[in-house]
């Protein structure tokens, strides 16, 4: 009987190294992750994950504790925003859809618009012992928002939340510079540097760090191009590929 029971075991434990295996696979990044929770109905994502397409410099705010796995927003559920117009330019809602629609499809995350707003606290964004609040989207001078002076254009983040080691972002702030904006409404080009500042700062909601390389949008000292560069394209697909949570 002995021979019998070592089989057992032996089975066991080829059993319980499959499903730990398994259960790796499952939960991490990359396409036979994804392959592999779609396959047992564990992967709801509300919008396809992207293919990075881009090869070129980018960073992440925030990995995952004990690994290099970005932080990010589950993409089973959708992400909640306002818009505080005051202050911002005449065609704040033409910049916000546009900078929105290219967030979203380079990240592969669900926006859901919930309108304007008159709430202009930027900073708290997750109430104690309360649901968070939506994303909030504003402009403002550097008397309201210290962090915008110093010629600082705008200012943008995510709020993260940690439950059992496993960090998620839960919603967040873009704050652009008034004084700045007004200055672009009367130039040439303004209009795509405009939307470039928001892809910008929204780039730092969904969980990108700055970059030193000037090709992407990335790159913190000025506007360096009108869109994602391919360093941010790689960078938004990661993060937006995260697993759900």
């Amino acid at each position: 009987m002995a021979p019998a029971r070592e089989r057992t075991v032996t089975v066991v434990t080829i059993v319980l190294t499959l499903i730990a295996l398994a259960s790796y696979v499952a939960f991490s990044d990359g396409p036979i992750g994804n392959r592999l929770r779609a396959a047992f109905g564990v992967n709801d994502r509300l919008r396809p994950a992207v293919d990075p397409d881009g090869e070129g410099e980018y960073s992440f705010l925030n990995v995952q504790a004990g690994g290099k796995r970005p932080v990010g927003f589950s993409p089973c559920d959708p992400i909640h925003y306002v818009v505080n117009p005051t202050n911002g330019p005449d065609d704040w809602d033409v910049y916000v859809d546009r900078a929105m629609e290219e967030v979203g499809d380079r990240t592969g995350l669900m926006f859901i618009d919930d309108g304007t707003t008159s709430d202009r606290n930027f900073t708290d964004r997750l109430p104690t012992n309360s649901l968070p609040k939506p994303v909030i989207i504003g402009w403002a001078d550097e008397d309201e928002v210290g962090d915008l002076a110093d010629d600082v254009a705008g200012v943008g983040g995510p709020t993260m939340v940690e439950i059992a080691r496993l960090r998620t972002y839960v919603t967040g702030s873009v704050v652009l510079d008034s004084d700045t904006t007004d200055r672009l409404a009367e130039t040439d080009g303004g209009e795509r540097i405009q939307v470039a500042l928001l892809l910008h700062e929204l780039g730092h909601l969904v969980g990108l760090d700055h970059v030193d390389d000037p090709n992407e949008l990335m790159y913190p000292a000025g506007v360096s191009r009108p869109s994602y560069g391919p360093g941010d394209r790689e960078g938004l697909a990661r993060v937006g590929g995260v697993p759900c949570t």
